[in-house]
């Protein structure tokens, strides 16, 4: 199999050409137009023009592009995503009160008086559907963990894709910068662009995904509430460690989840562990073989690329075990020699899934190993959680600053091992790890 290498933009230019791209209009307009002359109008313009930016680059990072994730991390992507989505809503909102600032300082009844009369004027109806659609679209986004996830994500592509066509069309028609030429065509050619994208998401790609003919090949109980899942069909080039968005049956295009890989990349066939966690994973078990499925990826950067040559730490807990099998796979396949320790840790031991072979992975090539259980304590298991001194204890020898730590789990546990990682000197840049949040 062909190892893919890392692909993207790195961090730092991402970044970058996102601030750039967002800032930009400002400049075009301070370089080809005259000044208004009333400051709170000059910043009620600049608020939508900042604001339209925004809200059309977030479709860029919202599309699962390679090329902008593929050595960030979606994980870390998806954060910046929703940074920057806090900074759209508070220009937009603030955009339309910018221009009555004075008449509110001055009188807030007659202010609002005064910026109610603006939003009845029928041209502003774009820029109203615009502006309820984005704050609509932000709530929603803040309380996502409260609905369905398929219900959320159409909704939020659909609000997404309205307040782009409203904000746009109110830009272009009543902006005073933006009849510009050299705004004019930019901001006709994002929205095209945002609504290619949402095509290409809804549309394109899920069709020639569910062409490519992966089914499920066997569904097998691991434990309680977790299962392996066995794909059959072309295997894409991957990294251990990577996870894809997976869809089963007729499931709709906003209908897919993200889970790591299990299994390693010389593998001839795909293996997830799935932990049962909400409506679509506790029908994992009654996958029969032969259900049709698409398969999204492969993306996130919690890969071996972050490591070096120095001993390698591998932390689990709960569902986090699935990439980490896959990096023990691999390392276990490639015969890397380098001094490798696993720490997995459950809420019970028979929730320490696939722990027989880890065990057999760490006899056969001298690791160490930590199997932690709260309620419980089998053979082989210590009763307790993921304590600074029991890592100290499992990495003592070693010098920290070479050891590369890589943390999958639930999101409170990884950032308490990343602060115990830090205390006993390793550094932050060489703690590795992906949250499972890519709302």
């Amino acid at each position: 199999m062909t190892r893919p290498n890392p692909s993207g933009l790195s961090p730092r230019t991402a970044a970058a050409a996102f601030l750039l791209l967002a800032l930009a209009p400002l400049a075009i307009a301070a370089a080809t137009a005259e000044d208004i002359g009333f400051f709170h109008q000059e910043l009620g313009l600049g608020l939508g023009l900042v604001g339209l930016s925004l809200l059309l680059l977030q479709f860029a990072h919202a599309g699962r592009w390679a090329f902008v994730s593929g050595r960030t991390g979606i994980d870390v992507t998806m954060r910046f995503h929703r940074a920057a989505a806090i900074l759209l809503l508070a220009a937009v909102v603030l955009h339309p009160f910018a221009f009555v600032a004075p008449a509110i300082i001055a009188s807030p009844a007659d202010g609002l008086a005064r910026l109610s009369r603006m939003f009845a004027f029928e041209s502003m109806t774009s820029g109203k559907i615009a502006w309820i659609a984005l704050i609509a679209t932000v709530v929603l986004a803040l309380a996502r963990r409260r609905m369905r996830y398929e219900t959320w994500r159409l909704l939020h592509g659909l609000g997404a894709g309205v307040a782009a066509v409203g904000a746009t069309h109110h830009a272009l028609s009543l902006g005073f910068y933006s009849a510009s030429p050299w705004l004019f065509w930019p901001w006709l050619a994002g929205m095209a662009g945002a609504l290619l994208l949402l095509v290409w998401s809804w549309g394109w790609k899920p069709w020639r995904l569910a062409a490519a003919g992966h089914r499920v090949a066997a569904v097998e109980r691991l434990g309680p509430g977790y299962w392996e899942l066995r794909i059959s069909g072309p295997v894409p080039p991957y990294r251990a460690g990577q996870f894809f968005w997976l869809a089963f049956g007729r499931a709709a295009p906003w209908d897919d989840n993200p889970f790591s890989v299990a299994s390693a990349p010389q593998e001839p066939e795909l293996r997830f562990v799935i932990r049962e966690a909400g409506d679509r994973t506790r029908q994992t078990g009654n996958l029969a073989p032969g259900t049709p499925m698409r398969l999204d990826g492969p993306h996130g950067a919690f890969t071996l690329d972050h490591a070096g040559q120095g001993p390698l730490l591998l932390i689990a807990g709960g569902a986090g075990i699935a990439p980490i099998l896959s990096l023990a796979r691999a390392l276990d396949a490639a015969g890397d020699a380098r001094p490798v320790a696993l720490l997995h840790g459950a809420r019970t031991s028979d929730r320490l899934v696939c722990r027989a072979e880890t065990t057999a992975i760490a006899a056969r090539r001298g690791w160490r190993t930590l199997f932690l259980a709260e309620e419980d304590a089998p053979e082989g298991v210590t009763q307790g959680v993921m304590e600074r001194a029991r890592i100290a204890a499992l990495i003592e020898g070693w010098v920290a600053e070479d050891l590369t730590a890589m943390i999958c789990g639930p999101e409170a546990m990884t950032m308490a091992v990343a602060r115990h990682l830090e205390s006993l000197g390793v550094p932050p840049g060489r703690i590795v790890y992906e949250l499972f949040d890519y709302a």
